[in-house]
């Protein structure tokens, strides 16, 4: 579970929208009787504002189709795809994005957490091809963050928490977007 808060500004351009806040959650968990591969599912939820040019602004996504592989104690490779939605009032046309989510996350106390999502755009003809690789996917998300944090092992359940701090990139809209995002993170294993 990672509660997070990213702000984002449009590297290439100056027309509206310039900046990007989200503030949100994000569950993932994995299932199955094999203890290194699951069953995947996540849901994402986030919501905020567009700067210059001010819109309520959210990205939600449910991603119920998955493959998760386990590593180490509490480390994981996911692959997770769905539905989902992302606009913003007034400056970004809303849209049902179908996303494909990789995500990893590896180590104990100090913690690698890393995703890319790739979303193809239904619903807002403007936004197609928004991502650089346009034949790939219309829009790109990305973050590469690092936790600082605690790792315990109650009753032989690997679990850690702690706040992290990464860079995030995004393509949207033909443009390139980057920015920060904190934010505070939570993990549980089974006992293996």
């Amino acid at each position: 579970m990672h509660y997070e808060l990213t702000d984002m500004t449009r590297a290439d351009h100056v027309d509206s929208p310039r900046d990007l806040v989200l503030a949100g959650a994000r569950l993932h968990g994995f299932v199955g009787g094999d203890k290194t591969v699951g069953l995947h599912a996540g849901i994402d939820l986030a919501a905020g504002s567009t700067i210059r040019g001010a819109g309520f602004a959210y990205d939600v996504a449910l991603m119920p189709i998955g493959v998760a592989v386990r590593f180490g104690r509490s480390s994981f490779f996911a692959l997770g795809t769905g539905v989902g939605a992302m606009g913003a009032i007034g400056t970004l046309d809303d849209a049902v994005t179908l996303p494909v989510e990789a995500t990893l996350e590896a180590g104990r106390g100090i913690r690698g957490l890393a995703r890319a999502r790739t979303s193809w755009i239904a619903g807002a003809d403007g936004r197609h091809d928004g991502a650089r690789g346009k034949a790939f996917a219309d829009a790109l998300d990305a973050m590469l963050a690092l936790r600082i944090g605690h790792h315990y092992e109650d009753y032989g359940y690997p679990s850690g928490n702690g706040y992290f701090i990464g860079v995030a990139y995004r393509e949207l809209l033909d443009s390139h977007w980057v920015g920060a995002t904190i934010g505070y993170s939570i993990d549980l294993g089974t006992p293996r």
